[in-house]
């Protein structure tokens, strides 16, 4: 972030600016940096107050999340309002994500004394995949931790208002097949949804559908509007009365955002709604753009982090695509005969366009947060939205409103969950029709976008040298994207940001081997988080070839997964496994004219523990012989294993060397290392391991030696590019997602290259 005093600068140069020249533009955005720099560093000041590593501390403070404790979640979010023996400052008030798996049942609203075992967000960085620091900054959580025990200090039936409705809501619709879809409805809460359910909701592109969205809160104003227009028709006329319509739409609004805990969504939806009502009451006329600009302005200077939250800018795009839209000449035809069918016929063909359109034009956000898009989505949109804004979300709010007459509200709320089973069985069908797009498809689809758009909305004839700018610079683009695809006489090697575990990736000529898979966990795994994301955002669908090394947890974890969704032509390893070619020493094989060589171990066990694991070395001989680079994938292996490796291989070199067993002690010996001429170690670990590796011994081991210690918990997914005998490294961290809330929540590697 800049220095305050920057800022400063620039307000008093914006000032004398507008005083002078009468230029307003230099002067407010003087003002809006100032403002966003502000809560910057106030985030910055709080996360600062945190630990680096992990720490116990006590803290005392309000369950902030509401809970369900039908799923099994422990996580929750904790409003700290003081630090033991210290009271913090009321700018500092500090937001947790805390997990307590043995605790006891808590409630919105309650107050506890916490002792925690507390650090800073963290989170894996690579090429592509989930962000967990940015979404930490853009949900304004300032740090993570686990319970260690806990006091309750308020009584026990102190809860919130909207917990309360919570609980009574699951009860109502307890053994209802789409319960979490009702309560996504009605609270906004999806932690519910299993993976099935989200799987489901991309692929048919109706996830916006299944929670308080702003189509939603939209829906309520019509109601509250129009309710409020027949409660006034039936009163006498007073000049108060008047307002009656916009207040009842208003009040319903909120009260429905305020069960969605006022996201980011529903907060949008809320302020236009709420310009546009009062602009329209009092008769003032101001185009959509305006109004648009202004609630975005309101939603950033109420929180400016929220710029870093998918959901702004989903929102307000979408918002922007149908003005843009409406703008364009996509409305119903003047002119057109009143007849039914021709009026159905007419507003059938609005609605079609206008989904293929927010299709094109909202390409780039969902290919920024998601990587993909769903082809199926207009078609799916077509025929769920109407059904689900007309039926099913009146049901719900039905089903709410009643809640004091648990029978009535229970028969609302059982039409409600009918009512989802034909926009379920709709979603179903698009199952496995979500397009992962690669950064080539994605700049190609974009600059056919672009074309179009700028056709539309700017003829060519009227708009010859705009059109020709905005064509040079979208082959720009293409041009500067079309760098950073891997020439043909290069390949690539990716150690991948698992945490604790280990996935490499070696590439050439668009196809991909990968060595170890990183762990699993129920309803995940690092391929379906970590890995598959990366291949498919460079175009890659399929494996040519994995290997494991041994059968432990975070190196094969994910194999079935890896089998299943990646689908490789050849497997191997060096234990006993149905369709796994061996991995054992003597095997040798070349793979885009680069030649792999099994050292070790020297024959198959029936499962392969720390010491059989899989040695191979990697070699670009064949394209290289008088330059080659080695790299050298040694798995978990011990001293004893790499001493008598040394002894059967006495003039092994590796320029690139994994560095054995992340860094353990039990590994990396004086006599290893003096035998290979070792340029790069790569180690793959996780910042907060329950194991403290890398060991500093070791690492200061390779360090002492000259060779450049590469690590994932310091720097993020590691790439290293070979062209000829040069080694080009990348740091992810360091060069490439470079955010100035990243040296908040690590220090940043020392020791490094380029």
């Amino acid at each position: 972030m800049p220095d305050y005093i920057w800022l400063i600068t620039a307000m008093i140069i914006g000032g004398a600016i507008f005083l002078y020249l009468r230029i307003v533009f230099v002067l407010v955005f003087a003002l809006g940096g100032l403002w966003a720099w502000w809560h910057a560093a106030d985030y910055s000041q709080t996360v600062n107050r945190l630990p680096q590593e992990r720490e116990n501390i006590t803290i005392v403070g309000e369950v902030s999340s509401l809970i369900n404790h039908n799923i099994l979640d422990s996580r929750f979010h904790f409003f700290v309002k003081s630090v033991k023996e210290r009271d913090l400052l009321r700018k500092e008030n500090m937001q947790l994500h805390l997990d307590w798996s043995e605790g006891p049942e808590l409630r919105q609203g309650q107050d506890w004394q916490l002792t925690v075992r507390v650090r800073r967000p963290s989170g894996r960085v690579n090429l592509a995949g989930f962000d967990a620091e940015q979404y930490a900054l853009g949900a304004g959580i300032h740090g993570t931790g686990t319970v260690l025990s806990g006091e309750l200090l308020s009584a026990p039936d102190s809860v919130s208002l909207r917990q309360r409705l919570y609980a009574q809501a699951l009860n109502l619709t307890a053994g209802f097949k789409h319960q979490a879809y009702l309560i996504a409805l009605s609270f906004g809460e999806r932690d519910g949804l299993d993976q099935d359910d989200w799987a489901m909701l991309r692929d048919s592109g109706l996830a916006h559908l299944m929670a308080i969205s702003g189509l939603h809160i939209g829906l309520v104003v019509a109601m509250g509007w129009w309710l409020g227009g027949r409660i006034r028709g039936g009163l006498p006329e007073v000049n108060w009365l008047g307002w009656l319509p916009l207040w009842l739409a208003l009040g319903l609004a909120c009260g429905y955002a305020w069960l969605a805990g006022f996201s980011m969504p529903t907060q949008r939806a809320l302020l236009m709604s709420a310009f546009c009502l009062l602009l329209i009451r009092c008769g003032i006329v101001w185009d959509g753009l305006r109004i648009w600009l202004v609630v975005l302005a309101v939603c950033l200077l109420l929180d400016p982090l929220a710029s870093y939250s998918a959901g702004l800018w989903l929102s307000f795009g979408a918002v922007l695509v149908l003005y843009l839209a409406n703008t364009g000449g996509i409305r119903r035809r003047k002119g057109m005969r009143d007849s039914l069918p021709v009026a159905w016929r007419e507003t059938l063909r609005v609605y079609v366009l206008l989904q293929l359109v927010l299709l094109g034009l909202m390409l780039p956000f969902q290919w920024i947060w998601f990587g993909g898009i769903s082809p199926l989505s207009p078609l799916m949109n077509l025929m769920a939205v109407p059904w689900v804004s007309l039926v099913t979300v009146p049901l719900v709010l039905a089903a709410v409103s009643l809640m004091a007459f648990p029978s009535l509200s229970g028969l609302f709320w059982q039409w409600a969950d009918h009512s989802i089973t034909p926009v379920v069985w709709l979603g179903e069908l698009a199952v496995g029709g979500w397009w992962p797009l690669s950064e080539t498809v994605f700049t190609g689809l974009l600059i056919a976008v672009a074309v179009v758009m700028s056709w539309w909305f700017l003829p060519w004839r009227q708009f010859v040298g705009l059109q020709l700018s905005l064509l040079i610079a979208l082959l720009g683009i293409r041009a500067w994207y079309q760098q950073q695809v891997l020439p043909p006489q290069d390949w690539r090697i990716d150690m991948l940001d698992v945490g604790h575990g280990l996935s490499v990736l070696i590439q050439r000529h668009e196809r991909a081997v990968l060595y170890d898979t990183g762990i699993r966990w129920p309803g995940g795994s690092m391929v379906l988080s970590v890995i598959e994301p990366v291949l498919r955002a460079q175009g890659i669908t399929r494996l040519d070839g994995l290997i494991l090394s041994h059968a432990d947890a975070d190196h094969a974890g994910g194999a079935q997964d890896a089998i299943t969704r990646l689908n490789p032509n050849w497997q191997r390893s060096s234990d006993h496994r149905a369709r796994f070619a061996p991995c054992v020493r003597g095997q040798a094989w070349r793979w885009q004219d680069l030649s792999f060589r099994v050292l070790w171990p020297p024959k198959r066990v029936a499962r392969a523990g720390n010491p059989h694991s899989c040695v191979v070395e990697v070699s670009d001989r064949l394209l290289n012989p008088d330059a080659a680079t080695t790299l050298l994938l040694t798995g978990d292996i011990d001293a004893i294993s790499e001493l008598l490796l040394a002894k059967l291989e006495p003039r092994l070199k590796a320029d690139i060397l994994l560095v054995p067993h992340h860094g353990s002690q039990t590994s990396s010996t004086q006599t290893w290392l003096q035998s290979l001429d070792t340029r790069y170690a790569l180690v793959s670990t996780g910042r907060y391991s329950p194991w403290p590796l890398p060991s500093a011994q070791v690492k200061a081991r390779y360090i002492s030696r000259g060779i450049d210690w590469l690590d994932t918990a310091e720097n993020g997914q590691i790439r290293l590019r070979i062209h000829q005998g040069q080694i080009d490294v990348v740091r992810y961290r360091q060069d490439i997602r470079r955010g100035w809330y990243q040296s908040l929540f690590r220090p940043s590697s020392v020791n490094c290259c380029r």
